[in-house]
């Protein structure tokens, strides 16, 4: 049977980025994406309009709302988009706070050796030294890098996703080898 994306429920969704702002009185959204400015979201197909979620928290997909990308290009540090049936800055308006997304399935897939910053989560964290740290329970970025949030259940470590620190990521294995520079793992 054939399912329609606007009445189904779109599964796991990852979110590109959050709405901003509007632009200019035509309806055009400011986007800022969780990854390059240069990786622009999809246009001409579905991506999923959501509530953003609480820090740590995962996207509601029984929420989502699917919308249709008409224009998408880099302006600054974010990107300006014109929806489908959004062509003024009264109906803009209400998108702003949302957050963009795909369904899991829909992402391209990531060049040899390359990964998803969400497939971190739930990995286990250990040290070069054999320390089970705990596992990432999720990731924020700083702007310079990326945060990997690890909880042992007990404690919370952040450990920046940097050459000096992360010395390997096996998504197999379902886990990340670091490398703690002095004070990193301090109270």
């Amino acid at each position: 049977m054939n399912q329609d994306t606007h009445t189904s429920s779109p599964g796991r969704l990852v979110a590109l980025g959050a709405i901003v702002g509007t632009h200019g009185v035509r309806g055009l959204l400011r986007f800022h994406p969780y990854g390059p400015v240069s990786s622009l979201p999809p246009t001409g197909r579905p991506v999923y309009l959501t509530a953003q979620p609480a820090p740590g928290g995962d996207l509601d997909p029984s929420n989502a709302r699917p919308i249709v990308l008409e224009a998408a290009r880099p302006h600054g540090n974010v990107v300006l988009l014109s929806v489908a049936g959004i062509g003024s800055i009264e109906a803009a308006t209400p998108l702003v706070g949302h957050s963009l997304a795909l369904h899991e399935r829909d992402l391209p897939a990531p060049a040899p050796g390359e990964f998803y910053v969400y497939q971190l989560e739930g990995l286990d964290v250990v040290t070069n030294a054999g320390e089970h740290l705990g596992t990432i329970d999720r990731t924020f970025s700083t702007g310079a890098s990326e945060v990997l949030v690890v909880h042992d259940g007990t404690r919370e470590y952040l450990i920046p996703m940097i050459a000096d620190v992360v010395q390997t990521i096996d998504l197999p294995a379902g886990r990340v080898v670091i490398d703690p520079i002095p004070g990193l793992l301090d109270s």
